[in-house]
């Protein structure tokens, strides 16, 4: 006894705190009247999006993250640094039990001590592949995430966002409130002019820091995405839309067709496979097309893992 129940599905206790509610807008961090554990179902889900969210904060002033599968990809499994190992380019992490062969693989460097770039990362069954553009010695660390249609996620998204360079020196250090020293950073350029490349990106207390293989003056961008263990946050930003591309070449920029993605997601892209050390110099998104410019023609040996991100 003491429940109420309404037409609109929002069940409210004694306490006349909502105990259930569905919409089509998350409820507002901070907002008051709804009670810890109070299930919240979006009514109009898109792609890439959680169905359902609980309430991990108070009656007074809630926080709403999600629960449950994603209508599209989440990240299912993530890590790092992992030291590399030496003796060979190719480096093989090893995830029994987590990882499935149609799962999109992303890795890059946290730790590094030169200018090698990562050639193909490759989700097989129990583990990452990785092939580098030269031995990395132990001197290496990697980052790593698997993405998985329809799963529930363990991992979401802290920040993501595009930084314009201000140069002076190699590593660009971004200001991102909130960030913590054990999120793991993903970097990739939006403009370049030139063919630099991006030796590692780190995160320390409230700061994502980007080091270069050379200073990027102001002429070029950073598309960055922080991820953080799923379960006490709203995260920023979902991934609307994901996949793998074997390049059709002709030419260094490669035009994907990506049906619905706009100008203002934000892309992030690397190597799912390739047969040289070839690097991506930029990546930029407009209406339905992500267009990944290489070091030269990728001709048909090539593929990409891309996820494509928009805000909540």
């Amino acid at each position: 006894m003491g429940v109420t129940n309404f037409p609109n599905g929002i069940t409210c206790d004694t306490t006349k705190n909502k105990s259930m509610a569905s919409g089509s807008t998350i409820p507002v961090a901070g907002s008051a009247g709804y009670n810890p554990g109070c299930i919240f179902v979006k009514s109009d889900v898109t792609l890439g999006q959680s169905i359902q969210w609980i309430n991990v904060g108070t009656a007074t002033s809630c926080v709403f993250v999600p629960t449950g599968p994603v209508y599209g990809y989440g990240i299912r499994v993530a890590g790092g640094p992992l030291t590399s190992t030496t003796g060979s380019a190719s480096q093989s992490i090893s995830l029994q039990g987590s990882i499935m062969d149609s799962d999109i693989a992303f890795v890059g460097h946290e730790v590094s001590d030169d200018n090698d770039q990562i050639v193909a990362a490759i989700a097989a069954e129990g583990a990452i592949l990785i092939t580098g553009s030269a031995d990395p010695l132990a001197a290496h660390g990697y980052n790593y995430a698997s993405l998985r249609s329809k799963c529930t996620p363990r991992w979401d998204i802290v920040a993501a966002g595009t930084s314009t360079s201000v140069g002076g020196n190699v590593a660009e250090a971004i200001t991102i409130a909130g960030v913590l020293a054990t999120d793991i950073a993903f970097v990739n350029y939006g403009d370049t002019n030139d063919t630099d490349t991006i030796s590692k990106a780190i995160c320390t207390t409230n700061t994502l820091t980007v080091t270069c293989s050379a200073d990027p003056s102001t002429a070029h961008s950073f598309h960055y995405v922080i991820i953080r263990p799923s379960g006490t946050f709203k995260p920023s930003h979902y991934i609307a839309y994901a996949g793998k591309h074997t390049t059709v070449g002709g030419a260094a920029a490669e035009a994907i067709t990506v049906t619905g993605a706009l100008a203002t997601d934000i892309p992030i892209v690397v190597y799912n496979t390739t047969n040289d050390t070839d690097s991506i110099l930029k990546v930029v998104v407009t209406a339905d097309t992500l267009t990944v410019t290489c070091s030269a023609d990728p001709s048909t040996a090539h593929a990409f893992s891309y996820m494509l991100l928009r805000a909540y």
